[in-house]
Protein backbone atom coordinates (compact mmCIF):
# COMPACT_ATOMS: atom_id res chain seq x y z
CA UNK A 1 0.00 0.00 0.00
CA UNK A 2 3.01 2.41 0.82
CA UNK A 3 4.54 1.55 -2.67
CA UNK A 4 0.97 2.61 -4.15
CA UNK A 5 0.85 5.99 -2.27
CA UNK A 6 4.39 6.64 -2.94
CA UNK A 7 4.06 6.47 -6.55
CA UNK A 8 0.62 8.29 -6.85
CA UNK A 9 2.55 11.08 -4.65
CA UNK A 10 5.29 10.75 -7.38
CA UNK A 11 2.94 11.21 -10.05
CA UNK A 12 0.77 14.11 -8.93
CA UNK A 13 4.02 16.72 -8.50
CA UNK A 14 5.44 15.45 -11.66
CA UNK A 15 2.19 16.09 -13.41
CA UNK A 16 1.83 19.55 -11.72
CA UNK A 17 5.36 20.36 -12.65
CA UNK A 18 6.66 23.29 -14.74
CA UNK A 19 7.85 22.23 -18.24
CA UNK A 20 11.96 21.19 -18.50
CA UNK A 21 14.01 22.58 -21.48
CA UNK A 22 17.45 22.39 -22.53
CA UNK A 23 19.08 24.17 -25.56
CA UNK A 24 22.35 23.36 -26.55
CA UNK A 25 23.07 27.12 -27.59
CA UNK A 26 26.41 28.41 -30.20
CA UNK A 27 28.25 31.43 -29.55
CA UNK A 28 28.03 31.25 -25.46
CA UNK A 29 31.58 32.20 -24.11
CA UNK A 30 31.44 34.15 -21.07
CA UNK A 31 29.30 35.26 -18.06
CA UNK A 32 27.86 38.43 -19.72
CA UNK A 33 26.61 36.62 -22.27
CA UNK A 34 25.03 34.33 -19.49
CA UNK A 35 23.20 37.33 -17.72
CA UNK A 36 21.93 38.42 -21.01
CA UNK A 37 20.47 34.86 -21.82
CA UNK A 38 18.99 35.03 -18.05
CA UNK A 39 17.42 38.38 -18.76
CA UNK A 40 15.79 37.23 -22.02
CA UNK A 41 13.75 34.11 -20.90
CA UNK A 42 13.00 35.94 -17.29
CA UNK A 43 11.27 38.38 -19.58
CA UNK A 44 9.72 35.63 -20.92
CA UNK A 45 8.30 34.55 -17.57
CA UNK A 46 10.14 31.49 -17.34
CA UNK A 47 10.54 30.04 -13.87
CA UNK A 48 14.04 29.55 -13.90
CA UNK A 49 17.32 29.50 -16.00
CA UNK A 50 20.25 27.62 -15.68
CA UNK A 51 23.07 28.77 -18.43
CA UNK A 52 25.86 26.32 -17.99
CA UNK A 53 28.58 28.22 -20.02
CA UNK A 54 31.32 24.91 -20.63
CA UNK A 55 28.26 22.61 -21.88
CA UNK A 56 26.78 25.28 -23.94
CA UNK A 57 23.21 24.68 -22.05
CA UNK A 58 20.66 26.85 -21.40
CA UNK A 59 18.46 24.76 -19.28
CA UNK A 60 14.84 26.09 -18.74
CA UNK A 61 11.87 25.13 -16.56
CA UNK A 62 8.61 27.03 -17.45
CA UNK A 63 5.68 27.64 -14.60
CA UNK A 64 3.05 25.51 -14.33
CA UNK A 65 0.90 25.21 -18.01
CA UNK A 66 3.07 27.91 -19.34
CA UNK A 67 4.51 26.98 -22.81
CA UNK A 68 7.52 28.35 -25.06
CA UNK A 69 7.09 27.07 -28.22
CA UNK A 70 10.13 25.94 -29.63
CA UNK A 71 10.30 28.88 -32.50
CA UNK A 72 10.03 31.31 -29.56
CA UNK A 73 12.70 29.69 -28.12
CA UNK A 74 14.92 29.73 -31.10
CA UNK A 75 14.12 33.52 -32.36
CA UNK A 76 15.35 34.90 -28.50
CA UNK A 77 18.72 33.44 -28.94
CA UNK A 78 18.75 34.47 -32.60
CA UNK A 79 17.94 37.83 -31.90
CA UNK A 80 20.62 37.84 -29.21
CA UNK A 81 23.41 36.80 -31.41
CA UNK A 82 23.32 32.86 -30.51
CA UNK A 83 22.71 30.07 -32.32
CA UNK A 84 20.74 27.22 -31.56
CA UNK A 85 21.82 23.39 -31.95
CA UNK A 86 19.14 21.34 -30.19
CA UNK A 87 16.28 21.99 -27.99
CA UNK A 88 15.49 18.90 -25.78
CA UNK A 89 11.99 19.03 -23.83
CA UNK A 90 12.48 16.62 -20.80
Amino acid sequence: MKKFLILISLFSISAFAGEKIDVTVKGMVCAFCSQGITKKFNEEGVKSVNVDLGKHLVSLELKDDQKLPNDKIEKILKDSGYGVEKIEIK
